[in-house]
């Protein structure tokens, strides 16, 4: 039995067993009072390892001081909701022990709180990351980055190899992904937005964007989960700021607020509608050029059979098919699943030839990734490889 065989059916025996374990959240609105229960907070780094290290500050302490400002907002400011924290002192952590206290404890959010760095100083900006495959080179060298702790961790290669290295075999890691982590990727999405979007208007900070990329910490995470880059140590007026107890305080209000609207919309029932004045637009930011040749497409009808997808973009409010941001793809297709507008290419039984078109698709949109479609209902993977009769 080859070492990606034995993979395979590791992550499938895992995402089964997880799946099971984990609560199912209705969407109906009557049904959705208090669904956000209990928050894990995790500060970055800690004890032997440092983090990212400026001229005058290091990113553990940095996190820390953060993280437990957001966690008394939380307590204050939202009655009912429980805060646990991963650590409250500057003491070390395996990044699997941050994934299991959240996971233990049946959290039903997951926040790891960084800081970031940069070669060239002048960059700045936040930006917020939910989990996946790091396809874009400035993603890959964060992702990897911030795996790097799991060097002092001992027996690490036999424990984070495939994921250290960004080696995991795609089709494996979408069949457990697909049962227990992107149940969540959308509310992932959602909330990585509200945080975006209370960082531009109320810090004014550069917004960088909602990104994706393969941390470890979020990888085994089996709720809505996010990792926040609060700013750059590198840069000497970001870390200037950040090493004031001010600063740290208009941060740790801005993920504040972020978390109690996109508790209010979840549980109100309108989260992923266009009717939340405050919804974030549920969108990756994209890392490739845009293409002035954008041809038209029109969307095929909607038909009861099971189709595997590439979804390019999934949005709160319609995209045109002729928009730039689709990088010049031909034959874009627009679908309407759970009140939001996913845009994608492709209509395959056959997970080969949907792989291939998700390689060619990714020389354009980086995050692009598979799904599976039967009529407007979106199917987790396992399930249409089952009904499909794909092995």
């Amino acid at each position: 039995m080859t070492k990606n065989h034995k993979a395979r059916i590791f992550l499938a025996v895992l995402a089964f067993f997880m799946i099971c374990n984990t609560p199912y959240n209705h969407t109906n609105a009557q049904e959705t009072n208090n669904l956000v229960k209990k928050i894990v907070l995790d500060a970055g780094h800690g004890g032997k390892d440092p983090g990212a290290i400026g001229k005058r500050t290091k990113e553990k302490n940095l996190t820390l001081a953060i993280t437990l400002k957001l966690g008394k907002y939380i307590e204050e400011k939202i009655p009912g909701v429980e805060v646990v924290y991963t650590r409250t002192t500057d003491k070390f952590l395996e990044l699997k022990t941050r994934t299991d206290i959240a996971i233990e404890e049946n959290a039903d959010v997951f926040i790891s709180i960084h800081i970031n760095s940069c070669k060239d100083k002048n960059v700045k900006g936040v930006c917020t990351y939910v989990t996946g495959l790091a396809r874009s080179q400035e993603n890959l060298e964060l992702a990897m980055l911030e795996n790097s702790v799991i060097k002092n961790e001992e027996n690490y290669e036999a424990k984070y190899g495939d994921i250290l290295n960004q080696t995991i075999d795609y089709e494996s890691e979408y069949i457990a992904s697909s049962l227990f982590q992107n149940v969540h990727h959308e509310q992932s999405i959602c909330l990585a937005g509200y945080i975006q979007n209370q960082f531009k208007t109320r810090t004014g900070r550069k917004d960088l964007g909602v990104k994706q990329a393969n941390f470890a910490v979020l990888w085994r995470a089996t709720m809505p989960s996010v990792l926040v880059e609060c700013g750059f140590i590198s840069n000497p007026d970001e870390e200037k700021e950040m090493a004031t107890d001010y600063w740290q305080s208009i941060i740790a209000s801005a993920i504040f607020r972020a978390f109690r609207q996109y508790k209010e919309d979840l549980e109100a029932g309108r989260l992923n509608s266009s009717h939340s004045q405050n919804a974030p637009k549920g969108e990756i930011s994209q890392q490739q050029p845009t293409n002035n040749n954008q041809q038209v497409s029109n969307p095929q009808p909607i038909t009861s059979k099971i189709c595997l997808k590439v979804q390019l973009k999934s949005s709160a409010d319609r995209i045109p098919l002729n928009s730039k941001i689709f990088k010049g793809i031909e034959n874009v297709e627009e679908i309407k699943i759970d009140g939001m507008y996913k845009y994608t290419v492709g209509c395959e039984q056959d997970m080969q030839k949907i792989l291939q078109i998700q390689n060619e698709v990714r020389k354009k949109i980086p995050d692009a990734f598979v799904i599976a479609v039967k009529g407007n209902q979106r199917l987790d993977i396992n399930t249409a490889k089952k009904e499909l009769g794909i092995k």
